[in-house]
């Protein structure tokens, strides 16, 4: 009976539709499918007994140690992406989902990796977010093409109207308003270049600590200078590795708007907990707040809470939380505002610590 189950389990797994091996605990493989043979080009017979890293690319092999001792020690699925460079040309992605092997009695003697190929699925999934991008472009320019016409149409009417002044009161004064409205589309253009400059830039890949370390490392000096108190709750998390250069700017950006919220004194709260299988990070202040009929439009783009394009003494006046929205969504995550007039504001970002794909990365 015994033999007939062997048999069975074995032809069950042979007949996957994807790579299963199996591995002990020292990553010796114990088993090797069908479909492992086909997609590395590599024999069973040749492969039992080897260590699994060989069919690894060097620079996947760390990663990959590290996910097989978190499974041995937890007894958790873990999963990461691997290259693989096929022996006739051509680097594919393959997607690996680490499992534990339990014995009767609980104990963890090993564990199964299978794998299936999904650089199809990235390739759609790059179309579809070039799709969203065009898109959003498309909505942006509409967007910068209404509000340079309000800048351009104020800088005519001044213009016309003091050609018709002998004062030299107020030429002075349109010349003080112009150079205003030239500062506020030099400001737009020069955060539309950086923008376009981040989509093209290398990427640092860190793990969610390290990002926030730096982050709180960065904005000490400037609370410090404007007599704001900063405090920090930052729980240990395990995470996947996040793009610290889209991720910063996000936390800058946010905690910047803080300051400006809490003008000379306050308090900055910054702290990160683990909920489930994300990462929650939470920046507050005890500054002026939002009116409730503002905070449906924080996310257009060039909206803002501390005055107009066309006028007003805003300083931070340009893409603002609609690129904070839309870099937190490109790494899967969402974020949230509450905020009560005269109490204070609190951003919550929640980013998810394990992902099949990192978005955005190619």
């Amino acid at each position: 009976m015994d033999a007939m189950k062997d048999s069975f389990y074995r032809q069950l797994c042979e007949g996957l539709g994807f790579v299963c091996i199996a591995v002990d605990r020292d990553l010796r493989i114990r088993f090797w499918n069908d479909q492992a043979t086909e997609q590395f080009r590599r024999p069973r017979e040749e492969m039992l007994g080897k260590s699994f890293l060989e069919i690894l690319s060097e620079s996947d092999r760390q990663e990959a140690r590290r996910r097989f001792e978190q499974t041995f020690q937890n007894h958790q699925p873990h999963e990461m992406e691997i290259k693989f460079t096929r022996p006739r040309g051509g680097r594919i992605t393959l997607v690996m989902i680490i499992s534990p092997i339990l014995d009767q009695h609980g104990r963890c003697v090993g564990a199964s990796a299978g794998m299936r190929d999904i650089s199809r699925r990235k390739q759609m999934s790059r179309a579809l977010a070039d799709s969203r991008r065009m898109s959003a472009l498309g909505r942006m320019a509409g967007a910068v093409a209404h509000h340079f016409n309000n800048i351009l149409g104020g800088m005519l009417t001044s213009i016309d109207y003091v050609l018709t002044s002998d004062s030299p009161r107020e030429l002075r004064r349109t010349l003080r308003l112009l150079s205003q409205a030239i500062g506020r589309a030099t400001r737009i253009t020069h955060q539309l270049a950086a923008f376009a400059e981040s989509e093209n830039r290398q990427t640092e890949w860190r793990e969610l600590n390290p990002i926030i370390e730096t982050f709180l490392e960065r904005i000490a000096p400037q609370a410090r200078k404007a007599d704001i108190r900063l405090e920090s709750s930052i729980a240990q998390v395990t995470s996947e590795p996040f793009e610290s250069d889209r991720l910063l700017p996000v936390l800058e950006s946010l905690a910047q708007n803080a300051f400006d919220a809490m003008a000379k004194s306050g308090l900055l709260t910054v702290s990160m907990v683990q909920q489930g299988d994300s990462a929650v990070i939470t920046i507050a202040d005890t500054g002026c707040g939002i009116p409730e009929d503002m905070q449906e439009r924080l996310f257009e783009p060039f909206f803002t809470t501390k005055g107009e394009l066309a006028g007003g003494e805003g300083r931070n006046i340009g893409l603002g939380l609609a690129a904070v929205h839309g870099l937190v969504s490109e790494m899967g995550g969402t974020i949230h505002v509450t905020s009560q007039v005269g109490e204070g504001t609190q951003v919550e970002i929640r980013l998810p610590l394990h992902r099949s794909e990192k978005t955005g990365q190619k």
